[in-house]
């Protein structure tokens, strides 16, 4: 029973994903977030592609997701859009920089919990040395780089190229290796 209801729960997650963004996104400007939409799809995309024959991180099955590669893409055309949008629409513009942080770690922390709750329940699970840690790290980096995209796109695919060159390196991805 409750193995059958873990199926059903990245489903769930993302209809509470829709409910939020019902409520608190910002519609009617949703043409201004749309590049940066588009850029967290395009980075998931990318490091999807470098890491398909050395996962750091695995999706198991689950209801409408047969596989890794299937819920990934699930994710990245409907939870990662549904994020940024809400993310950028309660975003505090004109606030402190202190302000500013405190958000992005609020919305990193959640996240960081939200997947724990995925490898509590065996929906997802880390490997070559990726951990909780690392997660959390991309988590900020994410969020940072969505704010970073929406001011100065330019900048933030050079900072997420370069951010790619360090876990290629660190994590010993075998790029040579792919075809």
């Amino acid at each position: 029973m409750i193995h059958q209801l873990t199926m059903y729960f990245p489903l769930l997650f993302t209809m509470i994903l829709l409910i939020f963004a019902c409520i608190y996104a910002d519609w009617k400007n949703w043409r201004i977030y749309y590049p940066t939409i588009v850029f967290t799809v395009c980075i998931d995309f990318f490091i999807t592609i470098l890491t398909y024959e050395h996962s750091l991180w695995y999706f198991h099955k689950a209801f409408l997701a047969p596989n890794h590669t299937v819920a990934d893409f699930f994710i990245a055309f409907t939870n990662y859009p549904l994020i940024v949008l809400v993310f950028l629409s309660l975003y505090p513009y004109k606030a402190q920089i202190w302000r500013k942080l405190a958000y992005i770690f609020i919305w990193s922390s959640l996240f960081t919990v939200i997947e724990t709750i995925f490898l509590f329940l065996k929906l997802l699970s880390y490997h070559h040395v990726w951990t909780f840690w690392w997660s959390y790290v991309v988590w900020i980096f994410i969020f940072m780089a969505i704010i970073i995209h929406q001011k100065t796109p330019l900048f933030a695919w050079l900072l997420c190229f370069s951010c790619t060159i360090f876990l290629i390196l660190y994590f010993h991805i075998p790029v040579l290796k792919m075809k």
